[in-house]
């Protein structure tokens, strides 16, 4: 059985690392070890949602999750996936229009975003869109500290683009490091072909 020790790490890690070992173990069952409230709730809803039978057990402060069962596999339930949906039968547009996410404590903004691009890159989507504007063109540019979330996101086929209005504007055109310029006639254009657009 194998081990899946999160301990000391911070949301999504837990979820992405479980996901990870259930994707690599084939039906298989796992363990994932994790050290606070948080982590164990995220861990058991995602196990669940994707159809596995999970069980807790405390040990002091660490919590063990089992997950799965070597003679049944998954359980059979209903779960509702997006790629089930009718709805989502195109590509996703993300529009980035902050170098942050939601409104407060800048701080956590920049982390809260830094962490969902993150998160985004693990999902293992393909083939779709970004695009970044106004405060956000600056995550395209060198020194950002998305770059590395970005770069897999492109090695996936994501297509990666950064408003050049906003680029001349904030004097970032020249720093550039990821994707491609685009404008405001290609970005409608992207969104009345998704099926689906996100703002951020």
């Amino acid at each position: 059985m194998r081990i899946v020790d999160n301990r000391g790490l911070k949301c999504p890690a837990p979820v992405i690392n479980t996901k990870r070992a259930l994707d690599e173990n084939s039906g298989e069952p796992i363990v994932s070890v994790v050290d606070n409230e948080v982590s164990k709730s995220n861990v058991l809803k995602y196990a669940r949602s994707q159809g596995f039978h999970a069980e807790v057990r405390q040990e002091g402060a660490a919590f063990f999750i089992t997950i799965g069962d070597a003679s049944t596999g998954r359980e059979h339930v209903a779960v509702a996936r997006i790629e089930d949906s009718p709805q989502s039968s195109g590509p996703t547009l993300y529009l980035v229009t902050a170098d942050e996410f939601g409104r407060g404590s800048g701080e956590l903004g920049r982390a809260l975003l830094k962490t969902f691009l993150y998160a985004l890159a693990e999902t293992g989507e393909r083939s779709n869109h970004l695009v970044f504007l106004h405060g956000g063109a600056s995550l395209t540019c060198a020194d950002s500290p998305v770059l590395a979330s970005l770069q897999k996101l492109q090695s996936s086929g994501w297509s990666i683009a950064t408003c050049g209005a906003c680029l001349d504007f904030y004097s970032l055109k020249d720093k550039l490091t990821i994707g491609e310029v685009t404008n405001m006639y290609s970005i409608v254009l992207l969104m009345q072909s998704a099926a689906k657009v996100i703002t951020i």
